[in-house]
């Protein structure tokens, strides 16, 4: 039943409790005391607003791998601190392979992409990949389809 509760959470946060027991058949009580477990395992981390980034000026995406150097970023935390006060980094992974990490970013338009490479460049080696479109967006992804059902097919 929790997986359930997951699928529909994760296609509409901002769903009902009356609304979200009517779509996996359960009292508005009964789906609540599920959601604030989820909430309490740490298993619904927090909920939040999905922005459209061309809406807001930001209509160029890219994928940039960086490869640092060492002396030039310090620790893992300085590296984390300086992307963040980049305010373009939407993302960072750490990551094996040739490139230590692989970010998402949004940006205005090329020369404004090519303003925040220069500034990525300081950090290290950099390859970059526009985003043409997203076939596949994160929200349209059925993560709880992965997981077995503890509850067996009735949830």
């Amino acid at each position: 039943m929790d997986l359930a509760i997951l699928r529909e959470l994760s296609r509409d946060a901002r769903v009902s409790l009356a609304e979200l027991g009517r779509r996996v058949s359960l009292s508005r009580p009964a789906v609540a005391e599920r959601v604030r477990r989820l909430e309490d395992s740490g298993v619904i981390r927090g909920y939040g607003a999905h922005l459209d980034l061309a809406r807001l000026g930001l209509g160029l995406r890219a994928h940039v791998s960086l490869r640092p150097r060492h002396r030039s970023v310090g620790s893992a935390r300085d590296l984390r601190d300086r992307l963040l006060a980049m305010g373009n980094v939407l993302s960072c992974a750490h990551v094996t392979g040739e490139n230590c990490y692989e970010l998402a970013i949004a940006v205005r338009d090329a020369p404004h992409l090519e303003q925040v490479i220069e500034r990525l460049a300081e950090l290290g080696d950099t390859t970059t990949g526009v985003v043409l479109s997203e076939p596949v967006h994160v929200r349209d992804v059925d993560v709880t389809a992965w997981l077995p059902d503890p509850g067996g097919p009735a949830a």
